[in-house]
């Protein structure tokens, strides 16, 4: 997940699994948190792609 440092602390990777297509928006738990992620195409390292918090419920 890019960029989860604001709300998950500075330096946090969050990496999960998730078989649904680039554009998906996808519900996960972080932290005990429900967190929405958009699913993107952007590669990052190996074989991992990014996705980007939508709506995170504090």
């Amino acid at each position: 997940m890019t960029n989860p440092g604001a709300l998950f602390g500075p330096g946090r990777r969050i990496v999960f699994r998730s078989a649904a297509p680039a554009g998906s928006v996808i519900r996960i738990e972080v932290d005990g948190r429900p967190v929405r992620a958009l699913l993107t195409d952007t590669p990052l390292a190996g074989d991992l792609l990014g996705a980007e918090l939508q709506i995170t419920y504090l």
